[in-house]
């Protein structure tokens, strides 16, 4: 029995270990702009696809503190990319992506040369990166664990259209320069919407 318990808890450990590290804490706190002051990137998903994959996977109230691993990767942009065929099977469909993208965020002039590329791009990044492929642990008993590959390839795209905003939709400013630089150390671009606590 002590064998057993041993080695669920190193094959929890082992698991835990090698999913994509926490972003750090100091990512949650809020600077004097948010990414949408910076650059007015189109939403990338039609609203009526984000109120179904919202209602359908309520916030957790066990959600773990900023800077702590979480087992499992974000349901609702698992169901996001799920519901527009972008993602089963436990791999992204670039084709149906783009698609969906072409009639939201590949619609607006600014954007619409950036959005393959960054899909390409995005997609080869994370589904080559073995952190992301390890098998989740649910926060909930009653449902399967959901992949860290959707919230790890949204954030990725978005940041990077972030990173390469045209100059049409772009603030310049010592504080958006600020925000690509936080972004260039590794916080996840949902980070920097403008939730938690204000500096």
């Amino acid at each position: 029995m002590f064998k057993l318990a041993l080695a669920t808890l190193v094959t929890v450990f082992g698991m835990i270990s090698t999913q994509p590290p926490p972003p750090d804490v100091s990512c949650f706190q809020r600077g004097p702009v948010t990414v949408d002051d910076c650059c007015q990137i189109p939403k990338t998903v039609d609203s009526s696809v984000m109120d179904k994959c919202r209602a359908d996977n309520p916030r957790s109230e066990q959600m773990p503190a900023p800077g702590v691993p979480k087992t499992e990767g974000c349901c609702v942009m698992q169901c996001i990319l799920t519901e527009t065929g972008g993602f089963a099977n436990n791999a992204l469909n670039t084709d149906a992506i783009k698609r969906t993208l072409a009639t939201t965020i590949g619609a607006d002039a600014n954007f619409a040369s950036a959005v393959n590329g960054a899909v390409d791009n995005c997609a080869r990044q994370i589904q080559s990166d073995p952190a992301y492929n390890v098998a989740p642990i649910s926060a909930s008993p009653d449902r399967a664990g959901c992949s860290f590959i959707p919230q790890g390839f949204l954030n990725c795209l978005h940041t990077t259209l972030f990173k390469n905003c045209p100059a049409a939709v772009w603030t310049e400013s010592s504080d958006c320069q600020a925000l690509k630089q936080k972004l260039d150390g590794g916080c996840p671009y949902f980070s920097q919407l403008g939730r938690g606590p204000k500096n």
